[in-house]
């Protein structure tokens, strides 16, 4: 790819929040070297007031953001676009108009932080955690040798930046059929409510290839998907081409006790355990009470760990506070 200043489009469905950070971040730290603009499938003409107090907290500047629709870019006259980045799902399963100049395109999907609700501090949170979260994907991406790569190389290159969340975390327990499946599920859930760029694993280092049918029947009852859920070993993610762990918990006795694969990046490591809830004596319904009530304390430390800003702490911050958190 040529030297000359390079466009790129950052794309979401209302064109409010997470697309206008977007062009401000990368305006500001391309150096000269990208034009970034926005624009939106379903444009909601206004920007969000948090959007602009972000940027300004990271001390980006500049002016004139405005939520407009995407048909502005498709017309003649318009920049020729280098890259088309989608950052939010609805807008990425849309059919987008047709870009001159056939760009680059690829999705780097983050939670909402518009639609995380709460107080005033909470919602200034999500947006702070969205905007360092693609701050760092385009880090990334204004690290990349463009000028030494083929346009296959680049597009290949730029998609998987945006699938590499910002925490990635990785929850153990021997079998990954009860208590390490429900925390998977409940980070994910929390961190999109909470809008989190945080994203859960699961594995067992002797997987037993099933869920439990409780495990999944109290994260259906909750309201939490269960259809990518699936019990593998740790060894899926173990190899330089894996995602890197930041967090690495073991949520049973045994795994704790075994000894870990190398895992790519080398996370903190903390032990948060739980009786398992397989073994609860009694009827069906007694079990199923039992998964419910660890579902529900797993709970309480996962929102701990996405209350943490854990794209400014150190490893050392991190690991003693998550040791703080396994005692609570």
């Amino acid at each position: 790819m040529s030297d000359k200043k390079l466009n790129v489009l950052f794309i979401c469905t209302g064109n409010s929040a997470r697309s206008i950070l977007a062009e401000g971040l990368m305006n500001h730290l391309g150096g000269g070297r990208f034009q970034a603009y926005s624009a939106g499938s379903h444009p909601k003409g206004a920007v969000h007031p948090l959007a602009i107090e972000t940027l300004h907290t990271l001390h980006v500047g500049g002016s004139g953001f405005r939520s407009k629709s995407w048909d502005e870019f498709s017309q003649d006259g318009q920049p020729v676009m280098d890259f088309v980045i989608t950052v939010c799902d609805k807008a990425a399963g849309e059919v987008c108009p047709v870009w001159p100049g056939q760009p680059i395109t690829a999705h780097w999907g983050l939670p909402d932080p518009a639609a995380v609700e709460g107080s005033e501090e909470v919602r200034k949170r999500a947006f702070m955690g969205t905007a360092l979260a693609l701050k760092r994907r385009l880090e990334l991406m204004l690290e990349l040798p463009l000028e030494k790569l083929d346009r296959l190389a680049i597009q290949k290159q730029v998609r998987e930046i945006g699938t590499q969340a910002s925490t990635q975390v990785l929850i153990l327990c021997t079998h990954n059929s009860a208590r390490s499946v429900l925390a998977e599920a409940m980070l994910n859930q929390l961190a999109r409510v909470m809008g989190k760029d945080v994203r859960a694993h699961s594995a067992g280092s002797a997987p037993s290839g099933r869920i439990s049918p409780f495990a999944l029947q109290v994260l259906a009852d909750a309201g939490i998907a269960t259809s990518g859920l699936r019990s593998k070993s740790w060894d899926e993610f173990v190899g330089p081409d894996k995602p890197a762990m930041r967090i690495v918990i073991t949520v049973c006795d045994s795994a704790a006790q075994e000894v870990c694969p190398h895992w790519p990046g080398s996370p903190v490591k903390v032990h948060w355990g739980y009786p398992d809830p397989s073994n609860a004596p009694g009827s069906d319904e007694d079990r199923r009470i039992a998964f419910e009530l660890t579902r529900q304390a797993m709970a309480y430390r996962m929102m701990q760990l996405l209350m943490l800003p854990l794209e400014t702490m150190s490893n050392a911050d991190l690991q003693t506070t998550l040791d703080i958190i396994s005692r609570s």
